[in-house]
């Protein structure tokens, strides 16, 4: 028997929404921000994708370069960003938040999109996620 794949319909940049507004909820912080650049992130995620069976069907990563990198994972931010979920600070762009409208976004539309074994797993990844980016 082989495991069933993620909804179908379910895109990478919606994963990676509902891990971030999964992530605030964690934090228990109004403003859910956190110092990144693209090249952590890219880390952090290929240890997360190695963590969950989820995050791998979405992210996956090249190891021939310096550090490891997901083109789909680096589409999925600019996604987010372009349309007003993720946010970044200038003049480095290293501090990356949460826009409030990401929360909505995941109350509304994405909860109803995940199954509940999908939205366990988040959950967990978004804690995994949390306590990395906390630490660094």
């Amino acid at each position: 028997m082989t495991d069933k794949p993620a909804t179908i319909s379910v895109l990478p940049d919606e994963v990676l929404s509902a891990i971030l507004s999964l992530a605030k909820r964690v934090t228990n912080t109004p403003r859910f921000e956190f110092r990144a650049h693209d090249s952590a992130l890219q880390e952090i995620f290929q240890d997360l994708s190695r963590k969950s069976g989820l995050v791998s069907q979405f992210f996956v990563f090249s190891n021939s370069g310096p550090t490891p990198y997901s083109p789909v994972l680096n589409e999925s931010i600019a996604k987010l960003q372009l349309s007003g979920l993720l946010g970044r600070e200038n003049p480095d762009y290293e501090v990356v938040f949460l826009r409030p409208a990401a929360d909505s976004y995941f109350d509304e539309v994405l909860k109803k999109r995940f199954k509940r074994e999908e939205l366990e797993e988040l959950q967990q990844v978004a804690e995994s996620f949390a306590k990395q980016i906390q630490a660094a």
